[in-house]
């Protein structure tokens, strides 16, 4: 039974940092992006509503 023990403690520990690391992860994805944009790398709203809709378009015939 240790093992078992072991492992539960183990999995509920990792349950409880989970959340954390995610919310950093996402901090950095979001920090990323953002610099990303002001930087000129990305595409506005508007370019990629007409790219997917050019998709739509395509898939649709």
């Amino acid at each position: 039974m240790p093992k078992e023990a072991d492992f539960k403690a183990e999995a509920e520990a990792t349950y409880r940092s989970a959340p954390q690391d995610y919310d950093v992860f996402l901090a950095r994805k979001v920090d990323a992006a953002r610099a990303s944009m002001h930087a000129g790398a990305g595409y506005s709203n508007e370019e990629v509503e007409a790219q997917f809709a050019a998709r739509r378009a395509i898939a649709t015939n």
